[in-house]
């Protein structure tokens, strides 16, 4: 695992800097310059898929090996606001990692210009686009691959992490510690996601669903703020409300939406003086690179970003070469288990 002073070293800054940027700390001044080197250096170095590789990763037996495709990418997420949950920020450096492998150029597209667009070989969108703008982007090109996005597959290519699997892990990690009282903070951008139920999220859903299932749901713990986004301070924020709200009755743990939330919620327990794990465990999902940073190291359910951003990349480039019906791909998670959960503590 990469070191806080391996990533102060390519950031150039201090350890001191790079801890409290890692850990969200609202107190520190720095640029978002600064903020996006350190994030962006601790993302590369945990990038451990390519450390050890022996030799480049191959095409797909059906993929010519044409170089030199012009890949449009179009982004939710731009600029400083990658930076409030660099999940969008792991997804576009295995884009870049694997367009650099194939011979790709990159172009960052940020008006819809249907000129620019219809320069380039294929668009390659990142994160939850509302409906219009992924049909639009689709009548705008042929060749469009979507990476996080929810809405119904038409006909273009699309991949998304399997966050109900990532939900049933994080839960059935709580559950076999002995956890009963979970509760679950979290946040839905509701206008940028399909479903015919009220909350639109596996995550949200799956949550309710297994609690129910066991009998251990309880509405006072189960707080979502619904059109909002889920980013370090409205964590903080939902938390300093569930704390009112429960007053001496606690969870024993606390599954948040994802890991930029679990931070949030971390920093407002700790504020409280409330001992993590001992008094409260905090689980995330995602496990975006700073999660084994901040304090303690955030238990987690991995998404493997990078590896959406590649496979996204290839789908789109053998929809270039190969054009044929569209495809949906789901990728697996995996539990991640670190110092922020633990047994409930007795009585």
């Amino acid at each position: 695992m990469a070191t806080i002073t391996d990533i102060a070293t390519i950031a150039e800054v201090s350890i001191s800097t790079v801890s409290r940027v890692l850990n969200y700390d609202p107190s520190l001044s720095v640029t978002e310059e600064t903020k996006r080197k350190i994030f962006e250096a601790a993302e590369k170095l945990n990038y451990t898929k390519y450390k050890n590789k022996q030799k480049q990763r191959e095409l797909p037996v059906d993929v010519p090996k044409k170089h030199n495709k012009s890949i449009g990418i179009v982004q939710w997420r731009m600029d400083d606001e990658e930076l409030e949950d660099i999940y969008y920020m792991s997804i576009r450096l295995g884009v870049e990692k694997r367009a650099a492998e194939l011979g790709c150029d990159l172009l960052k597209i940020s008006n819809l210009d249907e000129s620019v667009i219809q320069s380039v070989d294929g668009l390659l969108a990142i994160g939850k686009f509302t409906e219009e703008r992924v049909k639009k982007l689709h009548e705008l090109h042929p060749n469009l691959c979507v990476i996080g996005s929810n809405f119904p597959l038409d006909d273009y290519d699309s991949v998304n992490t399997d966050f109900t699997q990532a939900t049933e892990l994080a839960l059935s990690h709580l559950m076999g510690l002995g956890h009963q009282k979970i509760a679950f903070i979290g946040a839905e951008e509701s206008q940028n996601m399909y479903g015919y139920r009220r909350y639109k999220t596996p995550t949200v859903n799956t949550y309710v669903d297994m609690m129910q299932h066991y009998q251990l749901f309880d509405e006072d713990y189960f707080i979502v703020k619904e059109n909002s986004r889920l980013d370090v301070q409205t964590g903080e924020e939902l938390t300093e409300q569930a704390l009112a709200l429960w007053q001496d009755r606690l969870p024993t743990a606390i599954l948040a939406a994802n890991d930029a939330f679990a931070i949030g919620v971390i920093h407002t327990l700790t504020a409280h003086g409330i001992k993590i794990p001992e008094d409260i465990s905090v689980m995330g999902i995602n496990d975006i690179s700073v999660s084994r940073y901040v304090s303690p190291p955030l238990s987690s359910v991995q998404a493997f970003t990078e590896e959406m951003g590649e496979t996204g990349l290839e789908l789109l480039y053998n929809r270039i070469e190969n054009p044929g019906i569209a495809r949906r791909i789901f990728l697996s998670t995996q539990l991640v288990i670190r110092q922020s959960t633990a047994k409930p503590k007795e009585g």
